[in-house]
C-alpha cells in the first residue's frame, strides 16, 4: 500500500464516527458548475456536501495558497520557510492553538463537526483525486485543522489590538500591513432609481498569500444560500450575500484585547506572580518547534509559561513579565455564527446572529430587500476598570483588573437608517459613520473605540460622494464604486495655490521654478486615469510630503511649520520622475501596472519585471482619499527593471449588489479565479480591474444554469 493509498484508507475510516458513509458519497451529493470566469457555483443535498465542494472546488483553483494558509495556521510555517518561519509558529505553539483545538474538536457540537469533518473531506479527497499534485507539507487534513485556521487568523489581529510586543517587519511588509484595510458603502431606496437598497462590499486584502480572497456560491437543499468571498482555506463564504440580505466587514481598532505586567518576586517559587495579596502560580510547559534547513530538519525546543489572563509574551526585566489575554480565543465559535448570519433571512435574524458577538473585532455594514440599511462597529468588549489606560500594560496584581464580562451588542456604536440615507466605513471612527444620525462618543467608554479620532480622508471621500449621490441607477453605482476622484488634491491644491501666490512676492525665483508643476496640477479634475499625468505627480508629491502606507495622512515633521519645503518637494518629485520615467509628465498608467505570479507568500517576495507583459490600473493608495483603492510596490532602483509600480494590496475583491425584487450583484476578484498560470482564469479578471468593470455574478439558479460552462461533481471533472 503506497503513501497515498493509505492516507485514503485512514481517511475512510475517519467517516465511521461520521454521518457519512464515504467520502464519496458527499462527492455524488454535490455538483460544481463553474461559469464563464471559473466561478464555482456549488450546489448540494446538504450543507456538509456543500462545504466539502468548497474545499475540493478552492483546491482545485489554487491549491498551492490553500495549503500555505493551512501550513501557516498550522504551526508548520518553520517546516516550509526554514527559521524565519518559526516567528509565527512560536506564537502557535504559545496560545496552544493545535492542543486547544483538538480537545474543541472532541468536544464539538453536530454543526462544528460537520463543519471541519466535510472541509477535511473535500481536501483529502482533492488529494486523493490528483495524484500529480504534490503537498509541500499537508498531505492529509485533520478536521482540527479548520479550528487552528479560524482561531489562527484572527489571533494575528488580536495581538495587534493588545498593544503586544512585536518584532519588527520589513520596510514592504510593513508597508502592506499598514495598507490592508477596506471599504464598505450601504445607500437606502431614497438615494436608488429602483428604490431598492444597495450595498457596496470592497476589502482590501494583500493579493499575495494568506488573506488574499477567493470568491464562491454555495447553496444546499437546506436552505443555505449564499455567494461572496473567503480568504482560501475558509469553508464557506464570510461577506457577501443571500436572497434577502448581505454585508460587508472592514478592519475597525476596538480595545478587544490587554497586555497585563506580572511581578514575579517570590523567593520559594520562581513561577509564582503577585496577584491581591498572595501569589498565582504560571504554568510551565516545554514544546519543541521544527524547521527546514539546507541540512535537512532540525529542532529547537522551548519552555512557554501561562497566567491565568494568558500567555506571557516578553520579559522587561527579572522579575516583570508581560501576559496577553485575548477574549474568545478558544472558548469561542466564530462558525456558529456565521453560519446563522449566512441563513438569515431579515435583519431580525441576522441581527440576532450578530448578537454571538463570537467575531472579535471588524467594522460590518449591511443592507436588505426590505430597505434597511445598518452599521455595527463590531468586537468583543470587555468591561474594564475605567481607572486604567488600557492602551499600556497595567497591573497584574490588582484584581480590580480583571474583565467583568463583555459589553452586549446593543452597547456598541451602530446606526440602523439613518436620515441622511448612507452608511459607510473605510477603517475610520464610527462616529463619522454618515451627515445625520451618527452614534455619539460620549455614550461609550473611553477604552472602547481606539479609533475614534481618526477619520481617514477614504471615509471623507466615501461621505462626499454618498451624501451627492441621487436617483442612481445599479450602474450607476458601480461607477461610483470605482470613483478615482482623490480628496487630498480635490481639497489641498487650491490652498496650495493660494499660498504660491504669497510666495510669488517674497521669493519669486524660487515660486517661478515651482509654478509649472503646481499648475499642472491645478489643471485638472482630480481624478486618476490611465492618461493622466497629473495623478502620476500628485502621487509622488503626496508620498514625499506624508509617506506610504499608514499612518500617512500627518505631514512628516518636517514640512509641519514651513510651506517652503513642501513646495521644494514638489520640485524635487518632478525631477525624480524625470529621472525615472524621463519625462515629469508621465501617464498614470504607464507607471503603475497590474502583473501576476504564482505560488508567493507575500508580495515582497514577488519578482515583479518591467519587461514582462503588464497592463495598466488606475487605482490610487488610500491615504489621498479615493474609493477606488489599490497600493502598489515602490521602484527599486538597485534591482534591474522595477521601475514600474505593481498592485499588491488593496480592492482584493468587489461586489456591488442591488437589493430589488430580484438582486443584482456584480463583483471583481483581484487577477481571477484561478492560480495556475496555464488556466484563462489566472488573469482574465485584471483586465475587469483595468477598465473599471464589474463582472456579474450570477446568483439565482436559472442564471447559474445558463451560464455554466463546466458542471461535475468533485473527481468527475474532465
Amino acid at each position: 500500500m503506497n503513501k497515498r493509498t493509505t492516507v485514503a484508507f485512514l481517511f475512510l475510516l475517519g467517516f465511521v464516527a461520521t454521518s457519512w458513509s464515504s467520502p464519496t458519497d458527499l462527492a455524488s451529493q454535490v455538483v460544481i458548475h463553474r461559469d464563464e470566469w471559473g466561478v464555482p457555483h456549488i450546489k448540494g443535498e446538504t450543507d456538509a456536501s456543500v462545504i466539502f465542494g468548497a474545499a475540493y472546488a478552492q483546491c482545485e483553483d489554487y491549491f498551492w495558497q490553500v495549503e500555505e494558509t493551512y501550513i501557516f495556521c498550522t504551526g508548520q510555517y518553520g517546516l516550509a520557510y526554514g527559521e524565519a518561519g518559526l516567528d509565527s509558529d512560536r506564537i502557535h505553539a504559545l496560545f496552544e492553538i493545535e492542543k486547544m483545538a483538538k480537545e474543541t474538536y472532541a468536544a464539538a457540537d453536530a454543526q462544528r463537526k460537520m463543519v471541519c469533518d466535510a472541509f477535511a473531506a473535500g481536501y483529502n479527497y482533492y488529494l486523493e483525486q490528483h495524484p500529480e499534485v504534490t503537498p509541500r507539507l499537508i498531505t492529509h487534513m485533520e478536521p482540527h485543522y479548520v479550528i487552528q485556521y479560524e482561531r489562527f487568523l484572527i489571533l494575528q489581529r488580536m495581538l495587534g489590538r493588545a498593544h503586544a510586543p512585536s518584532k519588527n517587519l520589513a520596510p514592504m511588509l510593513e508597508e502592506m500591513k499598514a495598507a490592508t484595510g477596506s471599504n464598505a458603502w450601504a445607500i437606502h431606496g431614497g438615494k436608488t432609481a429602483s428604490g431598492a437598497a444597495m450595498l457596496f462590499i470592497n476589502p482590501h486584502q494583500p493579493w499575495y498569500g494568506t488573506g488574499s480572497f477567493t470568491e464562491l456560491h454555495i447553496k444546499s437543499d437546506e436552505g443555505w444560500n449564499f455567494s461572496g468571498c473567503t480568504f482560501p482555506g475558509g469553508p464557506f463564504p464570510s461577506m457577501g450575500h443571500n436572497e434577502y440580505l448581505g454585508w460587508g466587514h472592514t478592519v475597525n481598532e476596538p480595545d478587544v484585547a490587554d497586555v497585563y505586567r506580572l511581578t514575579f518576586d517570590d523567593p520559594s517559587n520562581p513561577n509564582n506572580y503577585r496577584y491581591g495579596d498572595t501569589y498565582r502560580t504560571a504554568e510551565t510547559w516545554q514544546d519543541t518547534l521544527r524547521y527546514k534547513t539546507e541540512d535537512g530538519i532540525k529542532e529547537e525546543s522551548y519552555t512557554f509559561r501561562k497566567s491565568h489572563y494568558g500567555p506571557i509574551i516578553s520579559k522587561e526585566n527579572d522579575k516583570e513579565f508581560l501576559a496577553v489575554k485575548v477574549p474568545r480565543l478558544h472558548d469561542g465559535n466564530r462558525t456558529k455564527q456565521y453560519i446563522a448570519m449566512t441563513k438569515a433571512k431579515n435583519f431580525d435574524e441576522w441581527y440576532a446572529a450578530q448578537s454571538m458577538l463570537q467575531m472579535q473585532m471588524f467594522n460590518t455594514v449591511y443592507a436588505d430587500v426590505e430597505g434597511n440599511i445598518f452599521y455595527l462597529y463590531g468586537g468583543t468588549m470587555p468591561r474594564r476598570n475605567p481607572k486604567e489606560d488600557w492602551t499600556k500594560p497595567v497591573d497584574g496584581s490588582d484584581p480590580e483588573n480583571e474583565w467583568n464580562g463583555f459589553h452586549p451588542i446593543a452597547e456598541l456604536p451602530q446606526v440602523f437608517n439613518p436620515i441622511s440615507g448612507f452608511v459607510q466605513n473605510c477603517n475610520q471612527t464610527p462616529f463619522t459613520t454618515t451627515d445625520d444620525g451618527n452614534p455619539s462618543i460620549l455614550d461609550f467608554p473611553d477604552y472602547m473605540v481606539e479609533d475614534k479620532d481618526d477619520d481617514k480622508r477614504r471615509a471623507k471621500m466615501s461621505r462626499h460622494l454618498l451624501r451627492n449621490a441621487e436617483n442612481l441607477s445599479f450602474e450607476e453605482w458601480q461607477d461610483l464604486c470605482y470613483d478615482t476622484t482623490l480628496y487630498w488634491p480635490m481639497t489641498e491644491l487650491p490652498r496650495y495655490a493660494k499660498r504660491l501666490k504669497e510666495l510669488e512676492k517674497t521669493e519669486p525665483e524660487f515660486a517661478a521654478t515651482v509654478k509649472p508643476y503646481l499648475d499642472h496640477l491645478l489643471d485638472w479634475d482630480y481624478k486618476s486615469t490611465a492618461e493622466s499625468t497629473q495623478a502620476t505627480l500628485c502621487v509622488a508629491w503626496y508620498e514625499a510630503l506624508y509617506g506610504r502606507g499608514y499612518p500617512a495622512e500627518t505631514l512628516k515633521p518636517k514640512f509641519k511649520d514651513s510651506m517652503k519645503p513642501r513646495f521644494e518637494a514638489l520640485v524635487e518629485m518632478a525631477k525624480a520622475l524625470e529621472f525615472l520615467y524621463g519625462d515629469w509628465k508621465v501617464p498614470y498608467g504607464d507607471i503603475f501596472r497590474l502583473q501576476r505570479w504564482p505560488n508567493h507568500p507575500s508580495a515582497d517576495t514577488v519578482p515583479f519585471n518591467d519587461t514582462l507583459p503588464s497592463i495598466p490600473q488606475v487605482g490610487v493608495r488610500g491615504p489621498l482619499g479615493v474609493a477606488f483603492t489599490v497600493y502598489h510596490s515602490p521602484p527599486v532602483l538597485d534591482i534591474p527593471n522595477r521601475r514600474k509600480q505593481y498592485a499588491c494590496v488593496g480592492a482584493s475583491y468587489m461586489a456591488s449588489i442591488e437589493f430589488g425584487e430580484r438582486i443584482k450583484t456584480g463583483s471583481y476578484l483581484h487577477y481571477g479565479q484561478s492560480g495556475d498560470p496555464e488556466s484563462p482564469h489566472f488573469f482574465d479578471q485584471a483586465h475587469l480591474l483595468s477598465k473599471k468593470e464589474f463582472k456579474t455574478a450570477w446568483f439565482y439558479w436559472d442564471d447559474v444554469v445558463a451560464h455554466t460552462v463546466a458542471k461535475y461533481n468533485p473527481g468527475e471533472e474532465d
